[in-house]
């Protein structure tokens, strides 16, 4: 019988291992994503939800995931981080919508300081522009924005060496 705090790290290995056995990297953040304003139904400014976002670095290069599930790219300039999403499709009352989410923000990278608030590490927008729908009450292009903040929760792997992480600049 194995024991169980064996099979909890066993557990842990796997969350932080990509589906090809390599070992997911990066930045992560626990986020609170809040809704901020609805142009599409109107409704929904009351939600709120929480998300672990992963940011891996390549340069100026980034992706932004949840878990192994990567959804966004983007760059990184200073302090300013922005990326775009792939196109999702979902149903909605039985019709088909499609939609593109874009996020800017000021992040502190690794917990740094400068250029987030002082209780934050990342403060930012994240944007659902719809691109296409079959919903009578949904119009492509109306939007519906959410406001992100949370903290710098370490690292997915190894911490990344100097040279992978760019060095944040106070705007």
């Amino acid at each position: 019988m194995v024991p169980r705090s064996l099979l909890g790290v066993g557990f842990f290995a796997l969350l932080l291992t990509g589906c090809d056995g390599e070992e997911l990297t990066g930045n992560l953040f626990d986020l609170t994503l809040t809704g901020a304003d609805n142009q599409c139904t109107g409704n929904g400014t009351d939600h709120t939800e929480r998300h672990q976002y992963r940011v891996d670095f390549d340069n100026t290069d980034l992706i932004v995931a949840v878990g192994e599930d990567v959804w966004a790219t983007g760059t990184i300039d200073g302090c300013n981080l922005e990326y775009t999403s792939i196109v999702w499709s979902s149903l909605r009352g039985g019709f088909e919508i499609e939609w593109q989410i874009s996020g800017q923000a000021q992040v502190d990278v690794a917990g740094g300081d400068g250029c987030a608030t002082d209780d934050d590490d990342w403060v930012g927008t994240e944007t659902f522009l719809v691109t296409n729908s079959a919903h009578p009450k949904v119009q492509p292009g109306c939007t519906y924005s959410l406001d992100v903040s949370g903290d710098f929760a370490g690292y997915a792997g190894p911490p990344p060496d100097d040279n992978d992480v760019p060095e944040p600049v106070a705007r």
